[in-house]
């Protein structure tokens, strides 16, 4: 019934049930009117997971029902936003364990475009379901391996400011691991740094740092859906799984969102065949030392210093006879939001004249007026 990956049966950290399918099952039972058998789930989960809010919430809501005193929780709750929350966290994890989300019906997100092989795994962050995807680059597509429950900031999305206790929304990369030896406790057994704000958030004047994706104090199992100063957290058996599928060397993707476009995985690559022909075309037109043609791929409104920008090429140009472009490990991904827009990266060999260079570079393309053009380049 489960379809995920993480309701697949066993268990997070290898000693006990499976956190989360010990919970629907629970749930399950509720719904057959077994009362019983939920109750012996639960209590069977806080044996392994003493730490789970949401199992002593169920496990009270249980006994309260059994009483004939259903209200009875939320009568006497001090803390309205925390049984919210919990009750929240419940449903996103049913709705997913139910194959409720386009990604449990084997769905593919439209930003997935095209990974270099050093990309071997890309991170989704579905904020409208909470919910952390792992997506592995097969060199032919792209496949779920692995999928977790999530928390974001505490105020949602998207960050703008220092201090607003936003997540983020864009295309962002894995830059180091902090053990948690050297951390708060807060933060579980370790973070994984993303590089927010990244040059797209600087451009727009967004301010803020220390967004990471990091477990949990070890007095809760998880957090709940909205719990965080604006980072992505983890159960700490959840960190501890998704350890193995992160690079430190800036090739894991963290595409962050409020919510995505799905395809079937069929179609995929065909909806997104255009991305690669626009970075194609633009090395085909700048080798072709026609200056307007190749200027034609940058937007004179957003890219900043454009006028002295196409100068400096069309005298750059008239000294050449020829520019040989290599370009090597593509990536490109859509960048979730309210505009359609792309991050391109790529390594690019650059032959002419007089110069030769290898340097890495990136692009935010955006579609302007049924045209795609490039707003910012590094």
């Amino acid at each position: 019934m489960f379809g995920l990956a993480t309701l697949a049966g066993g268990s997070e950290n290898g000693t006990g049930p499976g956190y989360e399918s010990t919970i629907l099952e629970s749930v399950n039972a509720i719904g057959n009117a077994d009362i019983r058998g939920s109750l012996s789930g639960i209590e069977n989960l806080l044996d392994h997971y003493p730490n789970s809010k949401l199992g002593y919430l169920m496990m009270g809501d249980l006994f309260a029902a059994r009483a004939g005193r259903p209200g009875l929780i939320e009568h006497y709750s001090r803390d309205r936003l925390q049984l919210e929350g919990l009750r929240d966290e419940l449903g996103y994890r049913w709705q997913s364990g139910i194959g409720g989300t386009p990604a449990a019906e084997g769905k593919l997100p439209l930003n997935l475009v095209l990974s270099a092989p050093m990309n071997r795994h890309v991170l989704v962050a579905d904020a409208s379901v909470a919910r952390l995807y792992v997506y592995e680059n097969t060199g032919a597509g792209y496949r779920l391996v692995d999928d977790f429950f999530m928390t974001i900031g505490r105020k949602g999305m998207v960050k703008h400011v220092e201090g607003d206790l936003k997540t983020p929304e864009g295309v962002y990369f894995v830059t180091s691991y902090l053990p948690g030896e050297g951390l708060p406790a807060r933060y579980g057994p370790g973070a994984f740094p993303i590089d927010y704000p990244n040059r797209y958030d600087r451009k727009l004047g967004r301010t803020g740092y220390g967004i990471w994706i990091h477990g949990t104090e070890p007095e809760n199992h998880n957090r709940v859906p909205l719990a965080s100063d604006g980072c992505l957290s983890l159960s700490n058996d959840d960190f501890e799984r998704i350890r193995p599928y992160i690079s430190t060397d800036g090739h894991t993707p963290v595409i962050i969102g409020r919510s995505f476009e799905w395809v079937d995985p069929g179609t995929l690559g065909a909806a997104n065949a255009f991305a690669p022909a626009l970075v194609r075309q633009w090395e085909q037109d700048w080798e072709s030392l026609d200056t307007d043609r190749y200027l034609s791929h940058y937007s004179p409104a957003e890219f900043e210093g454009f006028e002295s920008f196409a100068a400096n090429k069309r005298a750059y140009n008239r000294r050449k006879t020829h520019i040989d472009i290599e370009i090597d490990n593509l990536s490109i991904y859509g960048y979730p939001g309210d505009q359609e827009m792309l991050v391109v990266t790529f390594d690019m060999t650059y032959h002419s004249d007089d110069h030769d260079s290898v340097t890495r570079k990136q692009q935010y393309w955006k579609r302007q007026d049924g045209r795609w053009r490039i707003v910012l380049e590094t």
